[in-house]
């Protein structure tokens, strides 16, 4: 090789080092930017209570995590990871002053937000790093362009910016089923031993992350039929799957003992096939009719759903355009990682789109194998339609990029400044903790089953709950009446029990997140998250309409004018 051409395989490694570092450090922006947003709440995100709160077992010494407390959906290995990052976050957080003193089960009880803000930096960091090894794996695979190319797509992915935010392990399930791909890719070439074992250990923390991590199982196998050097049936069973297979196992049970030795977890993880599958297994969800749950199934909205709203709104209208034939691309594409990866992501689109439940997230431990494909394809066919042009070449990518990313790129950024923005339930329980007395009763009013949408209510004051739909009269002795409604399911103010108040009740305070042109606001029905998937310039602030009224202690009356 000459001098030369040393020197410009030197320049195009630095100058991709500093691309990539660059695409990284955009990640990392966007992922930290409003990484608060919603705290001190703990119910922002749907479900992170739960998470952050069941970390107090392994705080307290116990790691065998019960049935009713453990999430069905979240296997041990997780708590115990969020609880052994929570107690190193936590000391951060204490030694700059954003913390209580105290050890991780006082601090617990007395902010658990703080805590919260650590599985969240966790996630965060979980997101920063799948865009890096996304880089990695498709610059082996593919080259630089196409390396830069994935890690923007991935960086500037509104929906997986969104679960960055978040204490949910659907980030780092996706970090870990990005970097098996990639561990798996080079068995198709050579069955080595030493990868198989790397890659069984990456699909069994992928499977501790969260269960539908065994659906890495497929591309495995496949990988391992590629690489084998067996003829006939052996072909087709390679002992390496069986090797591989082993060690993902054993690394699951061995990190989520309970969800194999508890019965009562073991026979709870076994339902969730039939609770995804109604129509495989014969079982339906808990409230629907088994017959509905297959006709629903058999009609596969979900898939479509998943195209049309969660694949569409994390990526934009030009890359879900061309996802559908990067998926065809890859899997006649002689590109072993594109074959593998389209394969893992039909099987595992297939089993989530056909769910009853039907949540964006889902898609997110799927955005990056979406990223992956979309920037080899992408890259790949712009390097044969300017093969000999390499001006032509370096001028198209970046157009093309800016093209189909500035949607994306966009909608993150307005996500964050949103994200940053003081939610209506943290605004309307600082003005509970300013303006009332301890002692005061507060009732509630709006929620739906579910409390997502409550402010909490400052310590020493009585709570009383009502339901949405309202009861016969009022309650007989409160001094506030707080009351939320939103266009999601779980806030569903009840006007007519404000109305049956009459003059007893005063409008004291009153936060509208709206502004006048909130019907262009796009929500997810299902989520009870009150922050928009798009349409984000409708509202002014996260969170649901809240309306606090001070109450004289007067006996209800009947509704009179309506409420304004």
């Amino acid at each position: 090789m000459s001098e030369r051409s040393q020197a410009k395989g030197v320049a195009d490694q630095r100058n991709f080092g500093i691309a990539a570092a660059l695409v990284v450090i955009g990640a990392a922006i966007l992922r930290l930017w409003g990484l608060e947003g919603g705290l001190p709440h703990l119910m922002t995100r749907p479900d992170e209570e739960i998470i952050v709160l069941q970390t107090r077992l392994p705080a307290m010494g116990n790691f065998y995590l019960e049935w009713p407390g453990q999430h069905p959906g979240i296997p041990s290995a997780y708590i115990y990871l969020l609880w052994a990052w929570g107690e190193v976050g936590l000391r951060v957080l204490q030694f700059f002053g954003q913390a209580p003193a105290g050890d991780y089960l006082a601090v617990l009880n007395q902010a658990p937000d703080r805590l919260l803000l650590t599985e969240r930096f966790f996630s965060a960091c979980a997101g920063i790093a799948t865009v890096a090894i996304l880089m990695w794996v498709a610059r082996r695979e593919f080259g630089n362009r196409a390396a830069l190319l994935a890690g923007l797509i991935l960086a500037t992915s509104v929906f997986h910016v969104r679960d960055s935010h978040s204490a949910k392990p659907d980030i780092a399930l996706g970090f870990f089923v990005i970097l098996s791909l990639g561990l798996l890719a080079p068995l198709a070439r050579d069955l080595s031993r030493r990868g198989v074992c790397l890659a069984g250990l990456s699909v069994g923390m992928a499977m501790a992350m969260k269960p539908p991590g065994i659906l890495l199982l497929l591309p495995a196998w496949l990988a391992c039929i590629q690489g084998s050097r067996q003829i006939g049936w052996r072909r087709i069973l390679p002992a390496e799957i069986f090797i591989l297979t082993a060690i993902s196992g054993i690394f699951f049970v061995a990190t989520s003992p309970d969800f194999v030795f508890n019965p009562e977890t073991a026979e709870k993880l076994l339902a969730i096939p039939g609770f995804v599958l109604p129509m495989l297994s014969g079982t339906a969800p808990p409230g629907q009719d088994a017959v509905e749950a297959a006709e629903k199934v058999l009609m596969w909205p979900g898939l479509f759903y998943h195209y049309e709203f969660s694949l569409r709104y994390a990526f934009g209208l030009p890359l879900v355009i061309l996802l559908p034939v990067a998926l065809l691309w890859g899997i006649f594409s002689h590109h072993q990682i594109a074959k593998i990866s389209s394969w893992f992501f039909l099987l595992a689109y297939l089993v989530f789109g056909t769910s009853p439940v039907l949540l964006s997230r889902y898609m997110t431990p799927l955005l990056p194998v979406a990223a992956l494909l979309l920037g080899g394809m992408l890259a790949l066919a712009v390097d044969r339609l300017a093969r000999r042009q390499e001006a032509i070449r370096a001028l198209v990518l970046p157009l093309v990029a800016v093209a189909i990313l500035w949607e994306p790129f966009m909608a993150s950024v307005r996500f964050d400044r949103l994200m940053s923005v003081t939610d209506t339930r943290v605004q309307a329980t600082r003005w509970l903790a300013d303006n009332t007395d301890k002692g005061d009763r507060v009732a509630l009013s709006g929620a739906v089953f579910w409390t997502w949408g409550d402010p909490q209510i400052p310590r020493g004051r009585p709570v009383v709950r009502i339901n949405a739909a309202g009861e016969a009269g009022a309650p007989p002795s409160i001094d506030y009446l707080v009351v939320h409604d939103f266009p999601l399911f779980s806030s569903s103010a009840d006007w007519d029990l404000v109305r049956s108040f009459g003059g007893t009740a005063r409008l004291a305070f009153e936060i509208d997140p709206f502004l006048e042109n909130a019907t262009e606001v796009i929500y997810e029905n299902d989520d009870a998250f009150y922050l928009p998937t798009r349409g984000f310039r409708g509202v002014r602030a996260p969170g649901p309409l809240i309306r606090i009224y001070a109450v004289e202690n007067q006996p209800a009356r009947s509704p009179t004018e309506p409420v304004e």
